[in-house]
């Protein structure tokens, strides 16, 4: 009895190996363990590693992670960690898909932003687009280059072009 068990067993692992060959070689990635907010670090503690077939990993796929990452974009338990919803400090910044990226030259003091940290911009007192992602800053901190929604984009960058645009720090 316990021979034909170990029979199985054995045949059941030759098959498991055999399907496992068909899609040819694996990758190391990271998802996410839990639901990770827009500017929330990606961590260690928030992600673990997955094991898939190369041919399904993306060229946007981080396979390891640097030490300092942003969300970009809201990630969900599960979601693979990617260029497309992360940012790190020493990497080019990577424009969200929905988004397009706006510099912005301040005529008044700014906070010290960091690329990840959410902020609205407003122009002529209202409030012009909420809740955009800070992708980098300029040279000596003296503006910022932001990820806002495509739907207001062009007047983001009209208010930045006359100086008109201002950088209020979200929640």
């Amino acid at each position: 009895m316990a021979a034909i068990g170990g029979l199985i067993y054995a045949l059941s692992v030759m098959q498991l190996q055999q399907q496992r060959s068909l899609l040819g070689d694996y990758i190391m990635v990271r998802l996410a363990a839990t639901d990770i907010a827009i500017g929330e670090p990606i961590t260690l503690g928030n992600t673990h590693e997955f094991t898939m077939p190369t041919q399904f990993v993306l060229p946007s796929t981080l396979t390891s992670l640097p030490d300092v990452l942003t969300a970009t974009s809201l990630i969900t338990q599960g979601d693979v960690i990617s260029t497309q919803n992360s940012s790190a400090p020493d990497k080019a910044s990577i424009v969200p898909a929905g988004m397009r990226a706006v510099s912005i030259v301040p005529r008044v003091a700014m906070p010290p932003l960091t690329p990840g940290t959410i902020v609205d911009i407003i122009a002529n007192g209202k409030i012009i687009a909420a809740q955009g992602v800070v992708l980098s800053t300029l040279p000596d901190d003296v503006g910022v280059v932001v990820a806002v929604s495509e739907q207001v984009a062009p007047l983001v960058a009209s208010a930045a072009a006359i100086g008109e645009a201002a950088i209020v720090l979200a929640s």
